[in-house]
């Protein structure tokens, strides 16, 4: 289980400040934690735009920029410019999104060098969204969230349900491998290299199906022991499990909006999404897969052990090195 730190609650709870928050124009840079609009225009050694050059409108914290150029900024004003390289106005982990922005490749440090006009376009203040009840019965209306206190403790606990999902993804995954991997299920491979050939429009040669096989075979496999699994523990989908499914789809796609499930509308979509054939039957896939791991699950004794977030990753990174 993945610990929760008071510094993951404070991050989120700052960005979600963030997020809800005012922006405020004002008329000169003022602080690091001012939004500055800028446009950058890739300029050659006098000055001039370069034709043909990167030109690109971005919107950054003051802060976002190197240390030692952000005092530079400091009572700029709209229309105001100054020149820098990318390598001189930021730092490494900014320059890797920025050269991806700018249309460069993310890895062409080349472009490091060049040098750009950055004119500020707007400058704004974020004022960060107050803590108070209003607040706090925007995010989770209904929940009697009366205090800081309280909110932390809401936020904690999506946070945890957030690495919580992530572990389950990861044993699911890992049973995945090991039932597949480890299970002896003699195929016809002769046979079935022959069948791929044959398969969609533009017959296959043999080559082509000796690569394909191994995915193949392991696709196969899977769908043979699910459908074992299936039949030796009587997993079901019930129609109303899809209809769920189809509502909590809907929210999902809404921002995880709260909102009362047994709304018209709601319900509505949900039977729409029940009369179309393919969207039912990848519901279902989904479902029964989730109710097989589930199954497996519980066939494992699995012992909890606290881990950081960031030797989670790790590890699940190392897992899926593992498997590529």
């Amino acid at each position: 289980m993945v610990t929760v730190t008071d510094e993951m609650i404070d991050n989120e709870l700052t960005r979600l400040q963030n997020r809800y928050g005012n922006m405020k124009d004002q008329e000169s840079v003022n602080s690091e934690e001012d939004v500055i609009n800028v446009h950058f225009t890739e300029v050659d050694a006098s000055g001039q735009p370069v034709e043909g050059g990167a030109t690109k409108d971005n919107s950054l914290l003051v802060k976002y920029f190197a240390e030692s150029v952000r005092k530079q900024w400091m009572g700029k004003k709209v229309g105001e410019a100054l020149t820098f390289t990318l390598a001189e106005a930021f730092e490494q982990k900014e320059r890797e999104w920025l050269r991806s922005d700018l249309g460069f490749d993310k890895t062409d440090t080349a472009a490091d060098s060049k040098p750009f006009s950055i004119s500020i376009t707007k400058i704004g203040l974020l004022e960060k969204r107050e803590l108070n009840e209003e607040f706090f019965e925007q995010l989770y209306p209904g929940k009697e969230i009366k205090t800081t206190e309280g909110f932390r403790e809401k936020i904690k606990e999506e946070i945890q349900a957030h690495w919580n999902a992530q572990a389950t993804n990861q044993i699911h995954d890992q049973l995945y491998h090991q039932l597949v991997d480890h299970t002896p299920v003699s195929l016809p491979e002769a046979f079935l290299k022959k069948w791929l050939q044959t398969q969609g429009e533009n017959p296959k040669t043999p080559e082509q199906a000796d690569e394909e096989y191994p995915k193949f075979a392991k696709q196969l496999k899977w769908t043979l022991l699910s459908e074992k699994m299936v039949a030796d523990n009587g997993i079901q989908v019930d129609p109303q499990e899809i209809r769920q499914f189809a509502k909590q789809q809907l929210f999902s796609y809404m921002g995880g909006a709260a909102m009362a499930e047994e709304q018209p509308w709601v319900n509505d979509y949900a039977e729409k999404m029940m009369k179309d054939r393919k969207y039912v039957e990848d519901a279902f896939h989904r479902i029964q897969t989730q109710k097989i791991f589930e199954w497996a699950t519980t066939q494992l004794k699995p012992t909890d052990k606290a881990i950081s977030a960031e030797d989670f990753t790790t590890m699940v990174e190392s897992h899926q090195h593992d498997h590529h």
